[in-house]
């Protein structure tokens, strides 16, 4: 089990992450990107994604991302069932997974419901991750107090640290939540892409974790 639930891991690290390589490496080639958007911010994800010749490629590796995720999160919290530990990674995964969905579902819809749709489901998608991420980090960490998970402290370091970031910069980009507010747009996108490369890369050391799981 732990093999399996590790090598998940590394999928849904690599899935999301190839998938959004593709889809800028097209936009350089057919629509003269010219831009390195975790940086300057001159294209959003759903920019890249919605395009005639990226949509069908973005939609289907998310879409494939969130099917491993649910399954992920699934055996995840049968492990820590198995531990006696209660525990709600069914139902984060299932209520980020389907905030995914739900974003790219509207994705390349012009009406106004659809956008709402997107900016809503993106923005939960982004929280429920990023509360999924702290709270699985603290399970593991009682896991490490009790002998039942076998780990340096430096995995748990890099956890801190990725947690640290991404709150650093949901501070910054709080403001965007409220519709009213005119947020700069390259920041927006800056933090977008950034958020999400923090809470893809979080898997990886993860993954290592994981298999160092004593799950008897």
């Amino acid at each position: 089990m732990r093999k399996y639930i590790s090598l998940n891991s590394i999928f849904l690290f690599i899935i999301p992450i190839v998938t959004l390589l593709i889809c800028l490496q097209i936009h350089v080639i057919y629509y003269e990107l010219r831009s390195l958007p975790f940086i300057d911010g001159e294209a959003s994800v759903s920019l890249i994604g919605r395009q005639e010749k990226t949509i069908t490629i973005f939609k289907t590796g998310l879409f494939l991302y969130a099917i491993i995720s649910v399954f992920f999160y699934f055996s995840i919290s049968e492990i820590f069932l198995s531990q006696k530990i209660k525990n709600k990674f069914k139902f984060y995964g299932i209520v980020a997974n389907l905030s995914l969905c739900i974003y790219l579902f509207s994705l390349g819809k012009q009406e106004s419901f659809y956008e709402i749709s997107r900016r809503l489901s993106i923005i939960l998608f982004i929280a429920t991750m990023y509360i999924n991420h702290i709270y699985l980090v603290k399970k593991l960490k009682f896991l490490k107090l009790t002998n039942r998970i076998h780990s340096s402290g430096k995995l748990f370091s890099i956890f801190y640290i990725i947690i640290f970031l991404m709150t650093i910069l949901i501070i910054i980009g709080l403001p965007w939540v409220n519709p009213l507010f005119e947020y700069p747009h390259k920041l927006k996108n800056v933090i977008e892409w950034n958020l999400l490369f923090l809470t893809v890369i979080f898997y990886i050391p993860l993954s290592f974790l994981l298999y160092r799981l004593d799950t008897k």
